[in-house]
């Protein structure tokens, strides 16, 4: 989705909630010609894809599935990952990578191993979130960070530096390296949740062992859950993702019953 056409969509956003706003006050709202008593959206970040539900209702407030490609991929990706997961549950939201291989631009977009990257990534996804609320109902405490491969490294630094504004994590084949838990003593995951695969991508910084990375996530305090209690064989993307929704849905089934 280009800025073009996440303009577009935004704009059908305002329509979905303001259904009798006048075109000409959309369009003045858009440009950013509002008065005080308007609410203008402002995206921080320009390489973003969105996914809204089917049949979306506006009353509803809905969780918010933050999807992280891997190394050599895009946001795009989201628009594949998000039915696989449910047409009608979820809104999602997906970032492009900040860096290319400048030989092979084609190859897609990779993360930085940078923890002062992270921190400003952080600032900006939850300035887009805030920006996104402006027309879109998102649930406030169920906005869940998943991703694989470098997508998971990028997770779980995400998730130790901002753990009040995420619910949990889902990390499906993770790329992990040793400094992705830097801050793990610091940090406190207490009712925060977390589903793990213990299948793992080469690291990044040397072997790095499931059993290792299941240790780091179990000294932070976080509900840890495996992939493959969930269901014994998960082999296939599209097994894994289904498991990711059923998870996410038993969290809102345990939060309705405490």
């Amino acid at each position: 989705m280009d800025y073009t056409q996440r303009l577009k969509w935004i704009e059908n956003g305002f329509k979905a909630e303001s259904p009798g706003l006048p075109s000409s006050l959309l369009k003045d709202r858009m440009a950013g010609n509002t008065d005080s008593s308007e609410s203008l959206v402002k995206l921080p970040l320009k390489h973003i894809a969105l996914f809204r539900p089917e049949h979306y209702e506006p009353g509803y407030a809905y969780p918010l599935v933050i999807w992280l490609h891997p190394d050599s991929g895009s946001e795009q990706a989201l628009h594949e990952i998000m039915p696989q997961i449910s047409t009608r549950n979820y809104l999602g939201l997906s970032f492009r990578a900040p860096a290319i291989n400048p030989k092979a631009p084609e190859k897609g977009y990779y993360w930085p191993d940078s923890h002062l990257f992270v921190k400003q990534f952080a600032e900006q996804i939850q300035q887009t979130v805030q920006e996104l609320s402006k027309v879109l109902n998102i649930h406030e405490q169920r906005i869940y960070l998943a991703g694989t491969g470098t997508g998971c490294s990028v997770a779980t630094k995400l998730l130790l530096q901002m753990p009040h504004f995420f619910a949990g994590a889902a990390l499906f084949k993770g790329r992990f390296g040793k400094t992705d838990f830097q801050n793990v003593t610091s940090a406190n995951l207490r009712n925060k949740r977390i589903l793990l695969d213990h299948s793992l991508e080469n690291a990044t910084d040397g072997p790095i062992s499931a059993a290792w990375v299941a240790r780091m996530w179990q000294s932070t305090g976080g509900q840890i859950q495996s992939v493959n209690s969930l269901n014994a064989e998960l082999s296939q993307e599209s097994e894994q993702l289904a498991a990711l929704n059923r998870w996410i849905m038993e969290g809102i089934s345990t939060a309705r019953l405490v």
